[in-house]
Order: structure tokens, then C-alpha cells, then sequence
């Protein structure tokens, strides 16, 4: 049989269609870091300019505009999904293509997720090397993970004297059930009405400290020297803080970029009660390095000591933000066992009648480990509790599995070591509420935290 050149075309279009379309569309996979779906950056390190280079060319979707930083040191851009939405994502795409020469092209990549934040609780998924070549590189995880913001750690070019990137994709599926994104604000924001109080130095107007309390793009701060020096903010009024970002990106030389910070607080005078919440050691990675506080601390003014610097002969950063961020369901975990030694914690949540953790638990988990993380000598009791549906045996033996569960994505996800974690399972023995209506039995089925 024959067959018409037209229609051997439309044929061939469909089939293409199908091969390209048909299997992620079925799965119900999509590039969720696209503008056109809904993706956004919520932090570049740095972009070129505001036209031709900018950041978010990364994501637009056209092959024909790229993204350059303004030097070739590290740095990073965080990726945050439709409705800040939290997904299970599977593949990370990376096309380092631009007009200008491959030297520029970046070519060690590192991929972080984080599902609570875009500033806190990330953790590494894999490191890939990109070919110097001008097409769509795979990075396949090892699992299906959720994440609600993606990092892309840019770690290195090919030797040129920008670091540049054509387009990234993030492949996975959108979790519609999913609790929604935890709250924040960054309330050092000159936008937001935060200024500069004081400061040690500042190079020049083009490398003002008021700079550090900018928007993400071109310009940052430098000091006059690399020696040890203060920058206070002034927040719009008293705020209960939970963490302090700092990216020491500069479109300089590495080597000035800061390194060793300690952070101060007070909130009654801009001179004096200061009280220290926290120190921080930045690698040369243009990023947003974090310390997130145990739990919130009032605070009007904000002292940053920038210590030193990775050698060179300026001290220089690019951003300071300070975040207020919600605690969902009241107190934290960190609130509850330092007032009582014992937490409820209702967001673990697992699949029905099942040890399975759900996706949307991480952002919580990821908090008990940085408690963890943070005082060395904590060691906590697990406990798993169930409501009634199914009888004692049955809810026993779940609990004791649920408790497991978590200890097991602590020590395996987190990195928490196993002899700080004990489990113990009650089953229906221990109910909070009543087991006859079904607000009782959801408040039964909990996971609750005891200090050893």
C-alpha cells in the first residue's frame, strides 16, 4: 500500500508527538521549573546584567538566551515550583549551552532539595559532571524525592572567565495534597523598610553596604579592607527570628569573599544588649549560607561581624536577610521538649495503614534533625501511637513500624547517627482523644518525641 507523502508526514508528526509527549504526559510528569508551569527563582548568587544574561533565562524555556554570573567563581540559583507547591521530582536536566565560548560553560553541577524552606534544610541529591556540549544533560536521582525548592550549586566552568548555563528543568509530578508551603518573611529587607544602622566600611557608593539589603542582581558590598568588621541592621520593629542567610558571593575574586561570621541581636538598643545567636563558616560558594536558630529570639537590631574572608585583600558579601518564619500547629518541636522534654509532632504522616512516610513529613523531619544537629548530647525516644480501626495487634505491630520509619529517615535521609535514636511502639493503648469520632482518631494517630 502506498501512502500520500502528506499523510506519511502527519503520520510521522503524531508518532513524534507521542514519543516526545506521550510517556511523561502519561506519568504525569512535567518540567516543573519552567515559567510557563508555574517555576520561579526565589535566589540567584548573581546575573550578568538584567537583559541579555539574566538568571531567569535559565528556566524561560528559549534555547536562544542563556545565563551568565558575573565572575566564574561557584554560585547558585534556587528553584521554586508553582505555588511554591511541594513535588516529587525525578530528573534533573541541564543544557550549559550559550553564544559565548565553552570555556565559560559551567561544567560541575551539584543538586540540592529542601522541602520546607528556600534557605534551610537542604540536602545534597548527587554531583554530575556536564560534557562541553550543547545539549539537554540527564541527572536521574536514585529514587523519586520530594522537594519543594530545587538548588543548582554552579561549582565550576570549563575555564573561562564567566560561569554561564543555557537552560535547567526539573522533571517530576506536583503533589496536590500536599500541606501548603510554611510561611516566611524576610524582614531585612530594604523593600520592607529595613536599613543599614552602621557599618565599618564601605569601599566606595558602588559597593555601599546598603547593598546587602537589595534584591538579588548586580551589586554588593565591599569593605576597605579584609580586616574584621560590622554591619548592623535596623528591622522595621521588634520580630521574632528563626534564621540569618547571608550569601558572600562578589563579582571579585573569590579569595575577598567572606568567610567566618557571628551574628548578634538585640531589641531594645542599637549599641548595646547585644546577645550572640550564632556563628557561621562560608565555604566559596556564592549561596545563601544559613544559621537557623533553635527556636525564635526577639530582635530589632541585627549585628553581623564579618571575621574574615578566604584570603584576600577585601572583605566583601553580596545579601544579608533575616526571616520570621511560621511554626504550623502552634509550637515548634524545639519549643515543646525544651519546655516539657516530650513533642507531639501530628505532621509525620504516613500512608493508610501503612509505615510509609508521605512525602509532605519532610519538612519536619528535616527540623528534628537540625535539633539533633545542633546539641550533640540530645537523644530522643520514638514513639508510635495509632487510633483504634483494626484491632490491638495489628495497631501495635504499625506503630512499632511507624516509630521505625522514622528513625530509619532520620538516620538514612538526615544523616543523624542510629545510637541518639530508640523506638518504641503503644499502638492504641495511649489514645489522646476520643477513638469514636473520626477528629479523635486523627489525633491518636501521632508520632511523639521523648528526651532521653
Amino acid at each position: 500500500m502506498k501512502t500520500s507523502g502528506s499523510s506519511f508526514r502527519r503520520v510521522a508528526v503524531v508518532l513524534g508527538l507521542l514519543f516526545i509527549a506521550g510517556p511523561a504526559a502519561a506519568q504525569g510528569v512535567e518540567n516543573l521549573a519552567a515559567l510557563s508551569a508555574g517555576g520561579h527563582l526565589v535566589f540567584f548568587s548573581s546575573q550578568y546584567n538584567d537583559s541579555d544574561w539574566k538568571a531567569g533565562h535559565l528556566i524561560d524555556g528559549s534555547p536562544q538566551q542563556g545565563w551568565a554570573g558575573q565572575n566564574n567563581g561557584p554560585q547558585a540559583v534556587i528553584i521554586a515550583f508553582r505555588n511554591k507547591g511541594l513535588a516529587e521530582i525525578q530528573d534533573i536536566l541541564i543544557n550549559p549551552y550559550t553564544k559565548e565560548d565553552p570555556s565559560t560553560w559551567a561544567k560541575d553541577v551539584e543538586v540540592q532539595v529542601s522541602t520546607t524552606y528556600p534557605f534551610r534544610d537542604f540536602r545534597s541529591v548527587g554531583k554530575f559532571t556536564l560534557k562541553k556540549e550543547g545539549n539537554d544533560q540527564v541527572f536521574s536521582l536514585p529514587q523519586p524525592t520530594p522537594a519543594r525548592y530545587v538548588k543548582i550549586r554552579f561549582l565550576s566552568n570549563n575555564g573561562g572567565s564567566y560561569m554561564e548555563a543555557g537552560e535547567i528543568q526539573v522533571m517530576g509530578k506536583l503533589l496536590p495534597q500536599a500541606a501548603a508551603a510554611p510561611a516566611y518573611t524576610n524582614v531585612a529587607a530594604a523593600a520592607a523598610s529595613a536599613k543599614i544602622e552602621k557599618y565599618t566600611s564601605q569601599y566606595d557608593e558602588s559597593w555601599a553596604a546598603r547593598h546587602l539589603l537589595e534584591e538579588d542582581g548586580g551589586r554588593q558590598w565591599a569593605g576597605k579592607s579584609a580586616g574584621s568588621q560590622e554591619v548592623v541592621i535596623a528591622l522595621p520593629a521588634v520580630a521574632q527570628i528563626s534564621d540569618i542567610a547571608i550569601s558572600n558571593y562578589s563579582r571579585e575574586d573569590p579569595s575577598t569573599w567572606a568567610k567566618e561570621v557571628e551574628v548578634e541581636v538585640s531589641s531594645t538598643f542599637s549599641y548595646k544588649e547585644y546577645r550572640p545567636v550564632g556563628k557561621l563558616s562560608m565555604p566559596r560558594i556564592g549561596d545563601l549560607h544559613t544559621i537557623s536558630l533553635a527556636s525564635p529570639v526577639p530582635a530589632r537590631w541585627v549585628k553581623v561581624l564579618f571575621r574574615s574572608n578566604h584570603g584576600g585583600s577585601y572583605m566583601e558579601a553580596a545579601r544579608i536577610r533575616v526571616y520570621t518564619t511560621d511554626a504550623p500547629g502552634g509550637k515548634t518541636v524545639a519549643q515543646q521538649l525544651a519546655e516539657t522534654g516530650r513533642a507531639v509532632v501530628r505532621e509525620i504522616r504516613f500512608a493508610s495503614n501503612s509505615a510509609v512516610i508521605l512525602p509532605e513529613s519532610g519538612a519536619v523531619l528535616s527540623q528534628i534533625a537540625r535539633l539533633l544537629k545542633e546539641d550533640p548530647k540530645l537523644e530522643l525516644i520514638i514513639e508510635g501511637h495509632t487510633d483504634n480501626v483494626g484491632g490491638a495487634e495489628f495497631n501495635l505491630d504499625l506503630s512499632r513500624k511507624r516509630a521505625d520509619a522514622v528513625k530509619r529517615w532520620l538516620a538514612d535521609r538526615e544523616g543523624v547517627s542510629e545510637v541518639r535514636l530508640a523506638t518504641v511502639g503503644y499502638g492504641l493503648t495511649r489514645p489522646v482523644a476520643d477513638n469514636g469520632t473520626e477528629d479523635g482518631r486523627a489525633q491518636n494517630r501521632r508520632v511523639e518525641l521523648l528526651r532521653k
